[in-house]
């Protein structure tokens, strides 16, 4: 019997992967934690997710939709953790001890989400044989419409990914891009997490249009109004930080021009493109952020911009502008996201040297 392949999060990424994936014949096992249940209500009622896509477009008759996570896993292979970085924990923690000999788990984007599942499982379950991979991005750029359909409207036309340990990328990058021919292996995890646009995008475009934000009132489109010049110019600074801590760590990254950062959706229109105009498409139909709280700060700056830092500290390389950022978000959101962040000490590698960290992540 064909396993399913399961989708955890049941936000616009994994929504849309979940009906990709069945559109093209594939049987999936959709979940969505059960706090979060009455968001897909519809869903769990009908079992079809409506998509409006690039690729495929129609009714997905998803093959089970659940909030039982042992529902979700059974007899599957594959499972992808679709949601923000401030929701993996929840989820790792409610799927490990369901976890099977043999399976694979891939952290859609990751922010080093891996380092924190494999330490996670050694902790739960050192005895379970599981590879974990994260990847750069998601496949697509969807939002939910006020309809409840989703509306895919942009793709990655290349994904990083890699394991923990790399010594596995090969065996799992194999299996995943028959799924995903776009997928391609990176050095390693951290090349993965430091290849993430939107930590490089995002804070600067919402945190340098804060009173834009504000005064609005939701009413604010990013890659229309909010990314100009200048704003372009700290954009390209956060990503040359995250260049020098490649270079730090002997690995590579995605590499952009310096044209491509110069315009109002910057590197985002290379990271996630339209078949056809994609500024036009990123300015008119990507909206947001709404408020100060939207995961373009809560989400990049802790799980994106707070480890880079302290990987920084940690290999001498000096990261002035990303600090910077957190500082000034710290004060907006009224949070000590230096506290609350995706710190080295809770993945578990703030004591290691630069070989000892290499070691870790390469294998």
């Amino acid at each position: 019997m064909h396993k399913a392949i399961a989708v955890l999060g049941g936000g616009n990424g994994g929504r849309c992967m979940a009906a990709d994936l069945t559109l093209r014949g594939h049987k999936v096992n959709f979940y969505e934690h059960p706090n979060f249940k009455d968001k897909i209500k519809e869903i769990l009622e009908t079992g079809i997710i409506n998509l409006v896509g690039l690729d495929v477009s129609g009714a997905a008759k998803i093959h089970k939709v659940t909030t039982v996570m042992e529902e979700a896993l059974e007899n599957v292979d594959l499972i992808n953790i679709v949601m923000p970085s401030f929701a993996h924990e929840i989820f790792f923690r409610e799927m490990i001890p369901f976890l099977k000999d043999g399976q694979t788990v891939i952290v859609w984007a990751g922010d080093f989400g891996s380092i924190s599942l494999v330490n996670l499982l050694k902790e739960k379950c050192p005895e379970k044989n599981v590879l974990v991979a994260e990847t750069n991005t998601l496949p697509y750029g969807a939002r939910i419409t006020p309809e409840g359909w989703i509306d895919w409207h942009v793709f990655a036309p290349k994904i990083l990914m890699a394991t923990l340990p790399a010594t596995n990328t090969d065996k799992v990058l194999e299996k995943a891009k028959n799924i995903w021919p776009r997928l391609i292996a990176a050095d390693n995890v951290i090349a993965v997490a430091l290849s993430n646009p939107n930590p490089i995008c995002h804070p600067p475009g919402a945190l340098l249009n804060t009173g834009r934000i504000q005064y609005s009132k939701g009413e604010f489109y990013m890659y229309k109004e909010g990314i100009t010049e200048a704003v372009a110019r700290v954009i390209k600074s956060v990503y040359e930080e995250t260049l020098a801590l490649a270079e730090a760590l002997d690995c590579e990254i995605i590499h952009y021009e310096h044209h491509e950062f110069m315009t109002p959706s910057s590197i985002m229109g290379i990271a996630l493109q339209a078949p056809f105009d994609t500024l036009t498409v990123h300015a008119t139909r990507v909206k947001g952020p709404q408020t100060m709280e939207d995961r373009y700060i809560t989400e990049d700056l802790p799980y994106g911009l707070v480890p880079m830092s302290e990987l920084g500290k940690k290999l001498g390389v000096k990261t002035p502008i990303i600090d910077a950022l957190i500082n000034i978000g710290c004060v907006v959101c009224k949070s000590n996201f230096w506290e609350t962040g995706r710190t080295l000490q809770k993945l578990g590698i703030d004591a290691m040297e630069k070989d000892e960290l290499l070691k870790f992540i390469q294998g």
